[in-house]
């Protein structure tokens, strides 16, 4: 890594929105560890949101990003930029702050799609100084546009684990997605492959939907509804930390089916639980799947199917929660992503 003479001490993070979804969560995570290891930071955002709270619980400021910022981000040593569509702002803040500019894509094999449908012109990765991306999986797809110099940086999240076995009460399985509602995340192949289970599992098991669901995909709910039976429980948006984690403790199997995903925070969770994780290969959090065997086949049903029946095995559920924790200590924790972080921005 290139050394930095830290001048100021001061590092800025823009964010494209404030929204309870991944991206920003994700920045939040790295805002607190900048702040552990002494940073001064100031976030921006391109549009506010609800989020915002989130970041001040923790004493940090959100402030709405205008032109009329980069007087402040003159006087900071690092830029950190986060998703491709805060990229645009690549060039302006090279040119006219000086400052080193960290593009964090956290998109993968989307990431083409956006940037035409955005009109965001490709060299805005190239005049990033360094380009961060979550996962192996999506530096295949970023890689392709030849950055300067392109880095995986794993995300983290914070530890809930409780010291309990992934065990099964009341007799019933529970399966869980988390995640946007929307068609991408592949919710329809999880209620299907669900739906799709023995009798005899069926008696057993539920699946739980939690996560928002944006206006363009409402329809898209309303089509996958009308598949649903009463195993089925949808929670909505959750934006209570503790309450979305106490739901989480109470599942068995999470479930990642998304069509794309660069990586995925619910199933580094599910490996910080215990859990046993189920994702297709286009997810890129496999590092965290203690076995390969619970990797199906992106948007193949029957796979996905198989699968969930061989997770109700109560001994599968206590050795793969145990193994995938074990994955989450090496990989995704709060010490492993400082240490790595540290190495780049210092």
């Amino acid at each position: 890594m290139n050394n930095i003479e830290i001048k100021n001490n001061k590092i800025i993070l823009i964010s494209h929105e404030m929204t309870y979804t991944g991206a920003p969560r994700s920045l939040l995570n790295i805002c607190i560890i900048l702040k552990k290891i002494g940073k001064n930071i100031t976030v921006y955002t391109l549009e506010n949101g609800p989020f915002q709270n989130e970041f001040e619980r923790v004493g940090i400021e959100v402030n709405k990003y205008s032109d009329n910022c980069l007087g402040n981000i003159s006087y900071s040593d690092i830029v950190i930029l986060n998703t491709i569509f805060t990229a645009p702002l690549c060039k302006k803040i090279k040119f006219l702050t000086g400052a080193r500019v960290y593009l964090f894509i956290r998109e993968a094999k989307n990431l083409s799609t956006l940037m035409l449908s955005c009109g965001i012109d490709e060299n805005n990765i190239t005049c990033a100084d360094e380009v961060l991306c979550v996962s192996k999986y999506a530096a295949t797809y970023i890689e392709r546009y030849s950055p300067k110099k392109l880095i995986v940086l794993h995300n983290y999240v914070r530890d809930y684990y409780k010291i309990s076995l992934n065990l099964v009460e009341n007799n019933i399985i529970n399966y869980l997605i988390s995640g946007t509602y929307e068609e991408r995340k592949g919710v329809d192949i999880a209620v299907q492959a669900f739906l799709k289970m023995p009798m005899e599992l069926k008696e057993k098991t539920q699946l739980h939907i939690v996560g928002p669901t944006p206006d363009f995909s409402k329809n898209y709910q309303e089509y996958v509804r009308g598949m649903y039976d009463g195993r089925i429980i949808e929670h909505g948006e959750i934006r209570d930390e503790i309450e979305r984690i106490n739901l989480y403790n109470k599942m068995n199997v999470f479930l990642v089916p998304s069509k794309d995903e660069s990586c995925s925070l619910v199933a580094l969770e599910g490996a910080m639980l215990g859990k046993l994780i189920i994702i297709s290969e286009n997810v890129g959090a496999s590092y965290v799947c203690g076995d390969s065997k619970w990797i199906f086949k992106t948007d193949d049903i029957y796979d996905l199917c198989r699968k969930m029946c061989n997770a109700t095995s109560r001994k599968e559920l206590i050795v793969e929660g145990i193994r995938n924790r074990s994955k989450y200590r090496k990989s995704s924790t709060e010490k492993v992503f400082t240490k790595n972080l540290f190495k780049i921005i210092n």
